[in-house]
């Protein structure tokens, strides 16, 4: 790492420390403004390296008890990846297939299990949707059947209520009913000789949710949340604000808190925290997949953050959930195939 990277590094402690001090904070974030990384068209915002609090003695009992844990720096994206970028960075056709097999939004033949989380990502991750009806409705170029069937879409299922009559998009929003493993393979993808990309680790992702603060319970410090600074407990309203709603934490990263569940790359442990020796076959398990655990095995995943849907208790920093997943190559029906469980990406240069 660079001078720069040890001066961010030192900063951050500083901060720590005194978070009050807005000198100290206005160098930080100019810092790491220059730090951010722009590639594969998403922005990184880099999170210094250093020691943080993990975990909270007044959460639940699998976020204690807290302790303190050291991380390398690292880089992780600004947002939730978003529908669009999935699809462009796959090199996917538009509507979320794969090319070269025929598919298509208006071909009929789709993989099943690919078509029914499309249906969910249709109502819920267009950037200018206010509500989910059903999925034909967000589907204007795929009506049911034909002739006098095509009419019937929006007769049965009427339109979205949307802000404006723009054409569609899905940029905005956080890309949902995404598995563990469609995550990771995309991770794969993007990865060179000179960077690894990847999910983060549930470390990794619960020091860059804080954003700095010590001690807090949520991204912008100790206040509970409120609809003017997080995307929660609107279950009853079936929709996801754009992740760039609310401002972003200390380390210029948006909607950690909120929004959609994230997931990070380790198998969940409810005795992780508490010091209590790893059952052998979990240890041999993680001996094998290295850092983090990273593997396609079916088995659950921590997920961070919170939704749109869940009450103020999931929403903080430390809360712990995990599901098990598969993805749609698999050929199987998966647990994440819910409208409220996303993903970001961390980066590390090799």
């Amino acid at each position: 790492m660079s001078a720069l990277h040890d001066e961010a590094a030192e900063l951050d402690r500083a901060c720590g420390v005194a978070p009050h001090d807005h000198v100290l904070a206005d160098r930080r974030a100019e810092l790491l403004d220059r730090l951010a990384v722009r590639e594969q068209g998403l922005v990184f915002r880099y999170i210094p390296a250093g020691s943080f609090r993990m975990g909270s003695d007044d959460g639940d009992t699998d976020e204690r008890p807290a302790h303190d844990v050291s991380l390398n720096g690292f880089w992780l994206s600004e947002t939730t990846v978003s529908w669009a970028d999935y699809i462009r960075l796959m090199g996917w056709a538009e509507g979320g297939y794969p090319p070269g097999d025929g598919r298509s939004p208006e071909g009929g033949d789709e993989p099943f299990h690919l078509l029914e989380a499309n249906k969910i990502r249709l109502q819920y991750c267009e950037d200018k949707t206010q509500r989910a009806v059903h999925w034909y409705a967000h589907a204007p170029r795929r009506p049911e059947g034909s002739g006098a069937a095509k009419a019937a879409g929006p007769v049965i299922f009427g339109t979205p209520a949307r802000l404006d009559d723009s054409p569609y998009t899905y940029a905005g929003k956080p890309m949902v009913a995404v598995a563990w493993q469609e995550a990771e393979e995309l991770c794969g993808k993007l990865s060179s000789a000179a960077a690894q990309f990847r999910l983060p680790t549930e470390a990794e992702w619960e020091k860059a949710a804080r954003g700095g603060l010590v001690g807090r319970r949520y991204a912008w410090g100790g206040g509970p949340p409120t609809g003017a600074c997080c995307d929660f407990g609107r279950f009853d309203e079936f929709s996801i604000l754009p992740s760039r709603t609310f401002p972003p934490n200390g380390y210029g990263l948006y909607a950690m808190c909120g929004s959609v569940w994230e997931w990070t790359a380790d198998r969940y442990d409810a005795l992780a925290y508490a010091g209590v020796p790893v059952p052998e076959a979990l240890a041999a398990a993680r001996a094998t997949d290295g850092p983090g655990a990273r593997d396609a095995r079916n088995a659950g995943r921590v997920l961070r953050g919170g939704s749109w849907a869940d009450s103020a208790e999931a929403v903080t920093v430390s809360f712990r959930m995990a599901r098990a997943s598969s993805g749609w190559r698999e050929g199987a029906w998966t647990a994440s195939l819910a409208p409220c469980i996303g993903f970001r990406i961390a980066r590390v240069e090799r």
